[in-house]
């Protein structure tokens, strides 16, 4: 992830595989959905707080697509781009906690992907059901010309908070 401008997360990872993917055709459109998790630990830096390590995270994708491609028919890699991408009906989340290198400061975060106007995508369906498990996928959101939105909420963990009654 790179971030263009504004506060921000900087970071490259590697994902687990996916366990529980779905994909639904339903002509002409399609939706796919997904969570993942990262294969360890990320450095990243966070724009305004500095560099530190990403400890958790999760990803949960959920993106409707109102038409696509198959050329190689039932079963096959399944290609779409930004624009066909359902504005409304599209959800792309990272939550995890980012901890801070120069103190330890801990900062769970939420960023969530607003509407992409450039990009695309590929997934590949587990078999030729209108109904099926997602056997991978492949997706840019954004680009440089025109980068996703996305919305980062963070904030410091605090200790030696008084517990309410």
């Amino acid at each position: 992830m790179h971030t263009v401008s504004g506060q921000g997360f900087e970071f490259d990872m590697s994902m687990l595989p996916i366990s529980d993917g779905a994909v639904e055709l339903k002509a002409p459109g399609m939706r796919y959905k997904f969570t993942a998790f990262p294969s360890a630990r990320i450095a990243a830096e966070f724009k305004g707080i500095g560099k530190g390590t990403i400890t958790q995270m999760k990803a949960e994708v959920e993106v409707d697509v109102n038409r696509f491609r198959q050329p190689a028919g039932p079963g096959t890699e399944i290609r779409f781009d930004a624009a066909e991408i359902n504005a409304d009906a599209a959800c792309v989340e990272f939550t995890g906690l980012f901890v801070r290198a120069t103190d330890q400061k801990r900062f769970p975060f939420r960023v969530l992907f607003g509407s992409v106007t450039d990009g695309s995508g590929v997934v590949i369906p587990s078999s030729t059901s209108e109904i099926s498990g997602l056997l991978s996928k492949s997706v840019n959101l954004g680009s440089r010309a025109r980068p996703a939105v996305v919305t980062t909420a963070m904030y410091e963990a605090e200790d030696g908070i008084s517990e309410l009654k």
